[in-house]
């Protein structure tokens, strides 16, 4: 009789607490094991019986809700994934939008960070063309200024 008695006051009790409380907080709140106790505790008293001590152990979910909440859990992750890729590509934004100003105040950065690139590769050969001016240009300007003398 008693052993039937608590089960369902436990189990009535931890209905009426599972209705008030979102399921996140279910899988891991150690505080509702107390809280359960709190409620029960009061109502086998007059049963001449004392709990002293009352754990949730398994929480099983019927099927279909079982995976409604794997998908939200899905969807969940699958957002903070995005959140935190988001984040990476902005600061590597941030990154590239900081060295195009520090190259655009300072050229000789960029012609650093070629020998740099230049150092660092290996096996590869690379073709540097340096502009020259041609040396019939050269002689024809100078005409040009001696006629104007």
């Amino acid at each position: 009789m008693f052993p039937k008695a608590i089960y369902l006051t436990v189990q009535n009790g931890l209905r009426s607490l599972i209705s008030t409380v979102a399921m996140d907080d279910l899988l891991g709140n150690r505080e509702l094991n107390q809280q359960l106790l709190d409620i029960t505790a009061s109502q086998v008293t007059p049963l001449g019986l004392r709990l002293i001590n009352l754990s949730m152990r398994d929480l099983m979910l019927p099927g279909e809700l079982k995976k409604l909440y794997a998908q939200i859990v899905q969807a969940r992750q699958e957002g903070l994934a995005q959140l935190e890729r988001t984040r990476g590509e902005t600061a590597a934004l941030r990154n590239l939008a900081n060295a195009a100003r520090l190259t655009h105040k300072n050229p000789t950065l960029l012609q650093l960070r070629l020998l740099q690139a230049l150092e660092q590769s290996t096996g590869n050969t690379f073709h540097i063309e340096l502009s020259r001016q041609d040396t019939s240009d050269q002689d024809n300007s100078q005409d040009n200024s001696d006629d104007k003398a």
